[in-house]
């Protein structure tokens, strides 16, 4: 897995120097937290950074985003956490791309590695997987160096575990609701580099 990142590393290198001088690059990323209590008490936060790259000329956009994950669950006083550290090279194609909105499909190919803490505090047995999926995504230029993310959830989605579990889903409607589909939309503000 280690070749691989190395490889989106060095592809994003080649991609930026080899490009114009209309090139833009990108900071963004998401925060999120939530939370229920159904006599458990669950409670997620995320942050989840990006960098990218794109030519004004070109429809193609790569970059790279990485975050953690951590749900925690509590019941009866004990605690369990779960930590997901995920690293995700993409490549965006702007399908429609006007004055300051642009309409996407990317391409990640998602690098997870999971680990955490049983009720018992016990750690869990490490874990990782290696996967590829396909989200459309719209984003909006606020104004010269300020504009925001909006990236839906997948609508293909293939993940290899390397416990040699696999799972695959296709389609937006994968077992809920519209609007469940809507409101995992993550929003983020992005900040454009000259």
């Amino acid at each position: 897995m280690k070749k691989l990142f190395f490889v989106a590393i060095l592809f994003s290198a080649i991609f930026m120097t080899s490009s114009s001088q209309e090139n833009r690059m990108w900071l963004g990323g998401t925060l999120s937290l939530s939370g229920q209590d159904n006599g458990q008490r669950q409670s997620t936060s995320t942050i989840f950074p990006e960098f990218g790259y794109y030519n004004s000329g070109s429809a193609w956009a790569i970059g790279i985003s990485a975050g953690l994950t951590t749900q925690r669950t509590v019941v009866q006083g004990d605690t369990r956490r779960f930590n997901t550290t995920t690293i995700a090279p993409f490549a965006r194609y702007n399908i429609v791309d006007t004055e300051g909105f642009r309409f996407f499909g990317q391409a990640e190919l998602p690098l997870q590695f999971f680990g955490g803490r049983h009720f018992d505090g016990s750690s869990m047995d490490s874990e990782n997987a290696i996967g590829f999926r396909v989200r459309p995504g719209l984003t909006y230029t606020l104004s010269e160096n300020w504009g925001f993310n909006m990236l839906m959830p997948s609508v293909f989605n293939f993940v290899q575990h390397s416990d040699n579990g696999s799972a695959y889903s296709f389609g937006i409607n994968d077992g809920y609701t519209i609007q469940a589909y809507l409101l995992r939309t993550s929003i983020g503000f992005i900040y454009y580099i000259r």
